[in-house]
């Protein structure tokens, strides 16, 4: 198989501003409807920068230190910060500040800045993400310690909290976002133990956070929680769920149920393959589930 060239920042950055520098804030105000209501943002282009810069983030600090990028949704703002963190890599850094590393900032002018975890402003990107997306991003990561994980220390991960293809799966989904307006990508996801419209949960239905076990194991309790072990993709009125690991999956079937998939995005060959499951979940440029394998 020939290998595929993968888009580097610039390229990601060129599509991002191609696919968005038209496209208006989405206000969480009175103008808001159900469909858009996902989609809310102070900057969708800069909502497409922050992934980007996400991903590279994650390329250089996740494998080595933990350090991971979260997007948040606030309540006034709609999608307006990634928090830079390891509290949810592992239970080892469950009580770190949960932007430990500082925060990528959105807003309607400067489209994203890095931030100190107080907001005191440390990297002015603004254009410069366009103009110079790889200084830009040095910038970042020189300002973003780099400690290492190890076993038999405090900084160490749990097997089951290992995760060393969720960098090639973030990209996968990070490369969706910028070629798709209107795609988007929540990583922390409640699941609700009662039916919401006469229908549960697909996380739930699927008992795809377990008290007291670890995520892979098949006992303990179901009940209703928080987590950031998985991705919640939005594409209008359709949802595919998949846990950063690429070990299990959930979407939705054409017959309107939740099905789980019977090969793994972690054995999945490149990112392109994920690339082409995730769109066939979504049904994004006519791509649909393959029979086979989902």
């Amino acid at each position: 198989m020939t290998a595929v060239s993968r888009p580097g920042l610039a390229e990601l950055v060129a599509t991002a501003t191609e696919n968005y520098r038209d496209l208006a804030p989405i206000p969480l105000d009175d103008s808001i409807s159900p469909e858009t209501f996902y989609r809310a943002t102070p900057s969708p282009l800069g909502y497409a920068y922050g992934w980007a810069l996400a991903a590279e983030i994650v390329d250089a600090r996740f494998i080595l230190s933990g350090v991971d990028v979260l997007p948040v949704f606030h309540p006034d703002n709609g999608w307006d910060r990634f928090l830079i963190t390891r509290r949810v890599t592992g239970a080892a850094f469950q009580y770190q500040p949960a932007n430990e590393y500082g925060m990528l900032m959105l807003d309607a002018s400067d489209a994203v800045n890095y931030t100190s975890p107080g907001g005191r402003l440390r990297v002015a990107v603004g254009e410069g993400i366009r103009d110079e997306p790889h200084a830009m991003l040095e910038q970042i990561l020189e300002r973003i310690k780099s400690p290492r994980l190890a076993k038999g220390t405090d900084a160490h991960l749990r097997e089951y909290e290992e995760a060393p293809h969720y960098p090639r799966n973030l990209r996968a989904v990070v490369e969706l976002i910028v070629e798709n307006p209107g795609l988007t990508a929540a990583r922390e996801i409640y699941i609700d133990d009662e039916e919401i419209d006469g229908q549960y949960h697909p996380l739930y239905l699927h008992s795809a956070e377990l008290t007291g076990m670890g995520p892979d194991d098949r006992h303990g309790i179901n009940i209703a929680t928080t987590t950031y072990r998985w991705f919640q993709l939005q594409y209008g009125d359709l949802f595919a769920f998949f846990d950063k690991r690429g070990t299990r999956a959930v979407y939705r079937t054409d017959r309107g149920t939740w099905s789980r998939v019977k090969k793994q995005l972690s054995d999945e060959e490149s990112v392109e393959d994920i690339k082409h499951r995730l769109k066939g979940w979504l049904r994004i440029d006519g791509h649909a589930p393959d029979p086979e394998i989902d």
